[in-house]
């Protein structure tokens, strides 16, 4: 017979560990997520992708952009002068 584990999740204001019975298979308890699936369709994936991202300027397209923007620049000015 299996022995339950018991959930590693930890309280962030007491940092006490919880006491629920994690779910089978998984480390957490169903209160802090054993249940979850994760996402099923393409959309759900992009918003999880998109969840931590703050603001873009350090993507690969940002900095493509900042090159081009660069390059642009130092044309103009050498055209100038």
């Amino acid at each position: 017979m299996d022995t339950l584990s018991i959930c590693k999740a930890h309280s962030k204001q007491s940092d006490m560990r919880c006491r629920n019975f994690a779910v089978k298979g998984k480390p957490v308890c169903h209160i802090h997520g054993g249940l979850s699936t994760g996402a099923k369709t393409e959309e759900g994936r992009d918003r999880q992708r998109m969840a931590s991202w703050k603001h873009g300027m350090r993507s690969k397209e940002a900095i493509i952009e900042q090159g081009e923007i660069r390059e642009f620049i130092k044309t103009c000015g050498e055209f100038i002068g």
